[in-house]
């Protein structure tokens, strides 16, 4: 007989997750896409899936079919899914068909991931003032050969006196022709996100930058404090627009989770009127410099914020934990949308920012343990010292004693 519990050290990482995670709740938020009873087959446990999710964020494998193939050979991954040795692993196409289609417009990850950051939160790892704002590009799950042109129907708003506008035929028809042969090499054809549409992901968005290779992508928006560098609240949205448009929406889920975002730090992609305006209304400081050369009045104020010591503090901490964070979200697995669509992208946003927060979570452990061992060791150094102390006066008053006893005799 071999159990996995002897297999796996008890400061495995995945074994320390499995204890931070309340897998009742977990269950009890995934209960209303599953059908109580019926014939056929037993369903995955939910609870199962979810924990797939996070192997896959947390250890930044490229696909499902990666994390199911280490987990045939991996004791720790197998244990937290709570399979045995000769228990026959998932298929990874019950997870797909749960991440595309069941969880797709389920709270399931939202959930998890609040609870988890209300652990990092009671933990005193969330400063709760400072809110750093940053965003990056994740790939779509889509080829450049997928565009096709935009066909959509434009609306028309008649004519000026309200009536059905009238279209003249002409009087006299143009003469069809066929084109004469072309000659040299094929023309290209110049496409942009107004003339052209992905077939297989419609959410996906064409970015060109100067020295890299134009792709589709998605955009990703992540809020940290930068206390702990815990990522308070994600959103993945579509590529085209401006950056600062996901300012309030981002702002809203920070406070829903108890942050009171005072003040909001940001690059200078975010700056315009309309997101100073929006930071006011917010009643949250704008920490956000302006755009070269802009002259109004909201980024005269900015420019002075940012020379304040607060707002040098503000820049500071974006480059290092805002921008950090995005890289380990790299890590772990978002530099790929894995679905198509913006909503299954947040799914796996979601997961790889809870990874994150799960690390934050360990690490103030493995702070608190190391604490303690480090004070019992002080204690024990200071109690030795002292009686080494008392040990050494003992015997000078001996020493004293036995000389008045020798000179009094």
């Amino acid at each position: 007989m071999v159990c996995l519990d002897d297999l796996v050290p008890a400061d495995d990482e995945l074994r320390r997750i499995e204890g931070l995670i309340d897998w009742g709740h977990v269950r009890a938020t995934a209960r209303p896409f599953y059908r109580p009873g019926g014939a056929g087959r037993l369903g995955t446990d939910p609870a199962v899936l979810v924990r797939l999710a996070l192997v896959l964020a947390w250890r930044g494998l490229p696909s499902m079919r990666a994390v199911l193939k280490t987990a045939q050979t991996d004791m720790s991954i197998r244990r937290f899914l709570g399979f045995g040795l000769t228990e026959r692993l998932p298929d990874h196409s019950t997870f797909s068909h749960a991440q595309t289609k069941r969880f797709a417009d389920s709270s399931v990850f939202e959930q998890l991931f609040t609870a988890v950051l209300r652990q990092c939160t009671e933990a005193g790892l969330v400063g709760g003032r400072r809110l750093l704002v940053d965003a990056t590009h994740v790939e779509a799950d889509a080829a450049l050969k997928s565009l096709r042109a935009e066909l959509s129907l434009v609306e028309d708003g008649g004519d000026q006196d309200g009536g059905e506008q009238v279209v003249e035929e002409p009087a006299t028809r143009p003469k069809l022709a066929l084109a004469e042969p072309r000659t040299g090499p094929t023309p290209k054809r110049q496409a942009s996100n107004a003339t052209a549409v992905s077939r297989s992901d419609p959410d996906a968005k064409l970015r060109h930058k100067p020295g890299h290779r134009t792709h589709l992508v998605h955009r990703a928006q992540v809020a940290v404090d930068p206390k702990a560098r815990v990522i308070v609240a994600v959103e993945a949205e579509s590529a085209a627009g401006s950056e600062a448009d996901a300012l309030e929406g981002l702002i809203g889920r920070a406070r829903f989770a108890g942050h009171a975002a005072k003040e909001v730090g940001a690059d200078a992609g975010y700056a315009s009127q309309t997101s100073y305006a929006t930071l006011d209304a917010l009643k949250a400081t704008a920490l956000i410099p302006p755009q070269p050369g802009a002259q109004h009045l909201a980024a005269e104020a900015a420019r002075a914020r940012m020379r304040t010591p607060v707002g040098r503090d503000t820049a500071i901490d974006r480059q290092t934990h805002a921008e950090g964070a995005i890289a380990e979200l790299k890590h772990h697995g978002m530099t790929r949308s894995r679905c198509r669509g913006t909503r299954k992208t947040q799914l796996q946003l979601l997961a790889a920012a809870t990874a994150i927060n799960l690390k934050r979570l360990l690490t103030a452990q493995n702070a608190r343990t190391q604490g303690q061992v480090g004070d019992g060791a002080d204690h024990h150094a200071a109690i030795t010292g002292l009686l080494d102390l008392l040990g050494h006066l003992l015997a000078e008053i001996d020493r004293h004693t036995a000389a008045e006893s020798s000179t009094g005799s």
